[in-house]
């Protein structure tokens, strides 16, 4: 107040400025109670005014500021199909490589997602690796070689089926002559039986999966002569029908370009037993056959005793549920139910001649 009154005393001119200053402390006042008003009514009421003064700037040209493209964050699924699909990288479901079973490169794919079955469908359900496996349980004692499958009986010292497909393009390539090196199988943790528990029994080394069969691979030959594939046959029996009936499985293979075979012993009544393990001697041995190309579908069984027989093949033959009663085996079950009845409850033997 005394700055005012000193300047009060400079004439009309410092009156005007006394008059000025009052009223802008007035207007001042008017603020401060607006404001004080405003922010005890609306505690965002300083936030919005930012936020207006901030549209106000904005809308100037020279102070626009430009746009940020923003970079949008890879989502995970997105990382791991960039992964999987990557040079050097293969997908989990499918796999490509030389399939052993048929002597080419192919693609493989897993069991997942298979698509509801339907009779057009072109049998999807004979890519699952175990499809011409009989039905088994996790505590069979299965062993998979490269080129056969089979479920080993330690109770018998060999095997209760092996099965393996049998292709045209292979036999077609067939060069390696058999070394007959028999030995003992590796993969069977119980131990199979050895080559001299057949020594002086008077029975052969009669092989499951023939050695033929495998002509077309070195490593398939050998694989064939491991003793887990081997059961005790009556050499005529060996060398005479079950011969005659494994070459015509051949050539069924080559007139219908891929077939699906599994073969095994059956043991009836008191069996006898050869050497220090023990082999059970079978008295009858089965072989199932089943043929998927196109729509052309069939199968066929055949059981035969073990001994000398020279009787034509046809009169063995029977159909796979006749197989199965005897056996115990559930073959091919991963084939839809409608089709399964079909293929198994009947058999001709002039459809695979």
């Amino acid at each position: 107040m005394a700055k005012a009154r000193k300047r009060k005393t400079s004439g009309n001119k410092g009156k005007d400025g006394g008059s000025n200053t009052t009223a802008i402390f007035v207007i001042a006042a008017i603020i401060a109670m607006l404001v004080i008003y405003q922010v005890n009514e609306n505690p965002n009421w300083s936030n919005d005014l930012k936020k207006i003064t901030s549209t106000q700037n904005t809308s100037a040209p020279k102070q626009e500021k430009k746009k940020e493209t923003p970079v949008a964050t890879p989502r995970t699924e997105d990382v791991k199909e960039k992964k999987n699909t990557s040079s050097g990288e293969r997908k989990k479901s499918e796999k490509s490589a030389i399939n052993t079973q048929d002597g080419a490169v192919e693609t493989t794919k897993t069991n997942e997602n298979l698509p509801v079955y339907n009779e057009d469908d072109n049998y999807y359900y004979s890519s699952s690796f175990d499809f011409y496996w009989p039905a088994y349980t996790q505590n069979d004692a299965i062993v998979e070689h490269s080129y056969y499958t089979l479920r080993y009986n330690e109770k018998t010292e060999q095997a209760d089926w092996v099965a393996y497909k049998l292709k045209k393009m292979n036999l077609e390539k067939s060069k390696f002559k058999r070394k007959d090196d028999f030995r003992t199988d590796p993969e069977v943790k119980t131990k199979s039986a050895t080559l001299d528990d057949y020594k002086g029994s008077g029975y052969d080394r009669g092989h499951l999966a023939p050695a033929a069969d495998f002509g077309w691979t070195k490593e398939g030959m050998s694989e064939s002569f491991y003793m887990s594939n081997m059961s005790p046959q009556h050499p005529d029996f060996n060398r005479g029908i079950w011969s005659q009936l494994e070459k015509k499985v051949r050539n069924w293979a080559k007139n219908n370009n891929e077939i699906y075979v599994v073969t095994g012993p059956l043991f009836k009544g008191k069996s006898d037993k050869i050497g220090k393990n023990k082999v059970l001697v079978p008295s009858q041995y089965y072989k199932v056959i089943l043929e998927l190309n196109g729509k052309e579908v069939k199968g066929i069984g055949f059981i035969l005793n073990n001994e000398k027989s020279s009787k034509p093949l046809d009169t063995y033959a029977m159909s796979i549920d006749e197989v199965e009663k005897a056996t115990g085996l559930d073959f091919f079950p991963s084939i839809p139910d409608p089709l399964e009845n079909k293929i198994e409850q009947t058999y001709n033997y002039s459809l695979w001649e």
